[in-house]
């Protein structure tokens, strides 16, 4: 792990020295022993900060977002997951490939920190991060702390599709075994649901949307999101709404548009990186909403999980005179 960091150190240093990038994105420090934290060099000085290991969950693609109005080259560091959100934001003509430099780092698995941070001693510093294979090692000021990786990972590791980059201009690190975990059924929890009556279905999507903040830190978080104003942002005085949605007494609650309405708008482009559901602060199971269209998609069109390739479009982004039109 230790060199993969260094590599990544190095070429920070060298895209920046010789002004081949403005800026690297990557991982920082966090503000304890079970984070890390986005971090954005501009000098190669800055550079030495840069971290990486099973902590750095974060997908750093969305970043792109806020730069891609500016002639400003940039580069950014991507896990598995996070690679096909760089995919999504090429496809989407949101960021262009040639103002882009993609460092690619193996991944063998993200730390759950809801699992882990009761565990680490309060105030505790990072010293550093050791992968035995089968445990990571968590070398803190107040002792090592291990966490066998078939307990305490991300929920959606055990069902990892591609530990390393599927796009990359460099990569920090040899490739290491996936933490998927052999024989798991990515529908698994779907069928579940799907399994339910209608009436058992509507009440336990009513029970997680009614515990919605609307912080939309769901949205901000997701690269497929990437409008300039949001549906749900436009201005409309209350008097007009009726008119826009139906009347209060007959429309579903807000919450549930909202969700819903998002859940549209990521049909055959959700790169299933779990970001949505990692952020909420309710722990709605967002993730599990987005591979039901993943599962019907893949249905419906044969489609594969978005953002894999740039060559592959989505399902509902290209039109084919011969496509059915079962609805005529």
């Amino acid at each position: 792990m230790k060199a993969v960091i260094d590599n990544l150190r190095r070429e920070a240093v060298r895209l920046l020295a010789n002004d081949e990038v403005k800026m690297v994105i990557g991982y920082g420090e966090g503000t304890d022993a079970s984070r890390t934290t986005p971090y954005f060099a501009s000098t190669p000085e800055q550079s030495a900060a840069f971290t990486w290991g099973p902590l750095c969950a974060n997908n750093l693609a969305k970043h792109l977002l806020d730069y891609r109005y500016e002639d400003t080259r940039l580069a950014v560091v991507v896990k598995g997951c996070d690679s096909r959100g760089i995919n999504r934001l090429l496809q989407d003509l949101q960021f262009p490939r040639e103002r882009l430099v993609v460092l690619g780092v193996p991944c063998g698995g993200q730390l759950d920190r809801n699992l882990i941070a009761p565990e680490i001693p309060p105030g505790a510093r990072l010293q550093g991060i050791e992968d035995t294979g089968k445990v990571y090692v968590l070398v803190t000021d107040k002792g090592r702390l291990s966490f066998p990786k078939d307990r305490f990972l991300m929920p959606k590791c055990y069902l990892c599709e591609t530990n390393m980059p599927v796009v990359a201009d460099f990569m920090a690190g040899d490739p290491v075994p996936s933490p998927a975990r052999e024989g798991s059924d990515r529908t698994a929890e779907v069928n579940e649901i799907e399994a339910l009556d209608v009436a058992a279905r509507s009440s336990f999507w009513d029970n997680e949307f009614s515990r919605c903040l609307r912080c939309n830190a769901c949205r901000n978080v997701c690269p497929a999101c990437s409008c300039k104003e949001c549906v749900f942002e436009q201005a409309v005085p209350g008097w007009q709404q009726s008119g826009i949605i139906g009347s209060k007494a007959n429309s579903l609650p807000e919450n549930m548009v909202f969700h819903l309405v998002r859940m549209f708008h990521v049909i055959g482009r959700c790169v299933d990186c779990g970001e949505c559901e990692r952020v909420c602060p309710v722990d709605i199971p967002l993730r599990l909403l987005y591979r039901k269209t993943l599962k019907d998609a893949h249905i419906l069109y044969g489609a594969g999980t978005p953002g894999m390739s740039t060559e592959v479009q989505s399902p509902l982004s290209e039109f084919s005179p011969e496509d059915p039109e079962e609805f005529m």
